[in-house]
């Protein structure tokens, strides 16, 4: 049976290093403060698995640092019922609380930050990045994770998207805040290059949330397929362009990468757009039909 929510004026712990707040209201509002969550009472389970496997491999990296070192990241979810983040879902990391930890924190901010945008395939909308005038460190670190991660989640769809905001020294940027949704970024193998491929299409619709568009493609014959394919799109221009083409009945150009994975069901399939215009009206696809199935 789930735990109660435990009624309490919510406070951000010291040497706090990420917090991860859901881009949804909370299910439940009915305490006039914050309302602390068990992991087994969080019904937003994106927040919950994203923050558990960010601890993991900041663990990773202080025991790396020394395996004598005493301090711990620990991680609390709430619901914020008051303030910026109002009647949202919040997890966050922080060091327990000991003092002088602040060049730690900030070194823990910085690496979750950087394994955050190496997974997320939208950078473009809602996103404030951190410029960072230093070569990285731990770029070996950061490399090796980031795609052990891309691999785990195997471009899963973003059902619930949410931010990610390290806690970066704020006396060189403000605000540092990555929106994440869409997908996660597909895996890619060493043996297996992706291969570029193009083409005319008639749209058939897209979701933002999951950043994807679906198209019919036409082939040489002028026959429409019968079922749609799915790919994943980084700009919101291409959603416009898409739904400007579907309005006016136009016919589409895309050019992308199709990217397979050889671990996957039937060696499966991954599908990058590129590029999405409206084709001209000189294109070879002015007349088709459905292709039967």
């Amino acid at each position: 049976m789930p735990k109660e929510q435990k009624k309490t004026h919510f406070q951000y712990p010291e040497n706090l290093i990420i917090k991860v707040v859901s881009l949804e209201d909370a299910i439940k509002l009915q305490y006039i403060n914050g309302i602390e969550c068990t992991p087994e009472n969080l019904a937003n389970t994106e927040i919950k698995d994203f923050t558990y496997h960010l601890q993991s491999i900041l663990t990773k990296y202080i025991e790396d640092l020394s395996p004598d070192i005493e301090d711990r990241i620990e991680n609390k979810f709430f619901i914020e019922t008051e303030g910026e983040h109002k009647n949202k879902y919040i997890g966050m990391l922080f060091l327990e609380n000991q003092p002088h930890q602040e060049a730690l924190t900030h070194k823990l901010a910085l690496l979750a930050y950087k394994i955050t945008y190496s997974v997320i395939t939208q950078k473009d909308i809602l996103s404030v990045t951190y410029t960072d005038q230093k070569s990285s460190d731990d770029k070996a670190f950061i490399t090796e994770h980031s795609e052990k991660f891309i691999n785990k989640k195997n471009a899963r769809s973003i059902k619930h998207p949410f931010t990610v905001s390290p806690e970066i020294d704020k006396k060189t940027q403000p605000k540092v805040e990555l929106l994440v949704s869409g997908q996660y970024c597909a895996p890619t193998f060493s043996t297996h290059k992706p291969t570029p491929m193009e083409g005319y299409a008639v749209p058939a619709g897209y979701d933002e949330y999951d950043n994807t568009i679906s198209l019919y493609s036409i082939d040489s014959t002028n026959k429409i397929s019968s079922k749609p394919f799915t790919l994943i799109c980084n700009h919101a221009d291409h959603i416009m362009t898409l739904a400007c083409a579907k309005v006016n009945n136009d016919i589409l150009y895309y050019t992308g990468d199709r990217f397979e994975n050889p671990k996957g069901p039937n060696k499966q399939k991954t599908y990058v757009l590129s590029t999405l215009s409206i084709a001209s009206d000189d294109n070879p696809y002015e007349t088709f039909q459905l292709q039967s199935s």
